[in-house]
């Protein structure tokens, strides 16, 4: 091979890579307060993952239907759509909606592996937090 197929065979993963970080970064400038986020029902252990413009409207909604805040930070709509595409994917199936799920130590994993903000879920501190909860009430998860 010379240096000009080389050359041609690098220009379309570079260019992709040059597009996805402009559209995420102008995503993020043109939408100051957008975040993604985890919350945790500890009641029936659904996890919710997601996108808002409006945090503060998201997060009363969620605490309405108790639902505690796990993590968040600043993101875009994008990273939304790829980490569900990628978990379904994976065969993680949503439970209520396309964005809720049981929560167990492959989600975490799969989560963490991602990127996705998930707090002090680590999946090595699943068990120690949620591994025996069938055992004990539900208001000492």
């Amino acid at each position: 091979m010379d240096l000009d197929q080389f050359d041609k065979a690098l220009q379309a993963p570079t260019m992709e890579a040059v597009i996805a970080l402009t559209e995420r970064f102008q995503d993020l400038e043109s939408k100051p307060e957008a975040m993604v986020f985890s919350f945790l029902r500890k009641i029936d252990q659904t996890i919710a993952v997601g996108y808002s413009d409006d945090f503060s409207t998201t997060r009363s909604s969620f605490e309405q239907r108790d639902f505690v805040l796990i993590d968040a930070r600043r993101g875009t709509k994008r990273e939304e759509r790829l980490l569900l595409l990628t978990l379904k994917e994976i065969g993680l199936n949503s439970t209520y909606n396309k964005n809720c799920f049981d929560l167990n130590q492959h989600l975490l994993q799969n989560l963490n592996h991602l990127g996705w903000p998930i707090g002090d879920l680590r999946p090595s501190r699943f068990h120690k937090q949620f591994g025996d909860r069938i055992n004990r009430p539900l208001d000492q998860c």
